[in-house]
């Protein structure tokens, strides 16, 4: 007897409560910091790929392969995507060159400092992007325009360290270019999170936003101006602390093969 009333104690709270909890569950809820994206998230993506670049023609002849990373932003002007306004950012090292030197004369051989010096391309450009929206191989071609940047920094660091504590730029000069190409984007994961509008009615249909995924597989042609650059070998120690610097010109020609992912969601 005592047991059974003890029951229907319980079921008749937790029908008094259940209203109740429900809508304190949902107001908790929707008083959680959530980030619902706006239509400019919506129509965002980024890619970050690894790249190697080949240098074409002249170019080839006065320094070997590349190897960086590339930034892309990714606007669709429409809503699947077919069209997109796009740029590209990346930084690539085609060589460099080391040795060993005591720290100054008055210290002598006692800490020694490695010198570093290393040649830099940074390629910049903007254009549109049409690509094949849906499947499982997504195409896609681009065309742009743009600059690049020349550099060498030489550096130094302890033997025994990773990071340079000082650094000079011994040489720099940019061209413009314009550039197209093309590739393939694969769909490998997507991620399903659920999340709650805050502000509307208790009856509003939960919502869902995707992550998607994609493997980035190109490569662009970018047909650059002429440019001074310098290559290992470039810069000759002389006595008394001088140098002497001795730079290439020629047409900037190279391709540039992407390999990576793109995010959007």
């Amino acid at each position: 007897m005592f047991q059974s009333l003890i029951r229907r104690t319980v079921l008749l709270s937790t029908v008094v409560a259940a209203p109740t909890l429900a809508q304190v569950s949902r107001r908790a809820i929707d008083s959680l910091p959530l980030h619902i994206p706006n239509e400019f998230e919506k129509r965002s993506a980024g890619n970050i790929t690894f790249i190697q670049l080949r240098p074409v023609g002249e170019f080839q002849k006065n320094i070997g392969f590349g190897y960086g990373a590339n930034g892309t932003y990714l606007f669709r002007l429409d809503r699947a995507g077919t069209l997109s306004l796009r740029g590209d950012l990346a930084l690539a090292s085609y060589g460099e060159e080391h040795f060993d030197a005591p720290l100054s004369a008055t210290v002598g051989g006692r800490i020694e400092v490695r010198v570093s010096t290393r040649n830099y391309v940074l390629p910049l450009s903007i254009g549109p992007q049409l690509m094949w929206p849906t499947g499982t191989l997504r195409p896609y071609v681009n065309v742009g325009i743009g600059t690049q940047l020349f550099y060498t920094q030489s550096g130094i660091q302890g033997t025994g360290d990773e990071f340079d504590f000082a650094n000079t730029t011994n040489q720099s000069d940019w061209t413009s270019t314009w550039v197209a190409g093309g590739g393939i984007y694969i769909p490998i994961a997507k991620s399903k999170g659920t999340y709650i509008p805050p502000h509307v009615s208790e009856d509003a249909p939960m919502q869902r936003i995707e992550t998607n995924i994609l493997l980035d597989l190109g490569v662009q042609y970018l047909n650059g101006g002429r440019a001074q650059y310098l290559k290992p070998g470039s810069i000759q120690d002389l006595p008394n602390g001088q140098i002497r610097i001795t730079p290439l010109e020629s047409d900037t020609h190279m391709l540039v093969v992407r390999l990576g992912l793109r995010i959007s969601l």
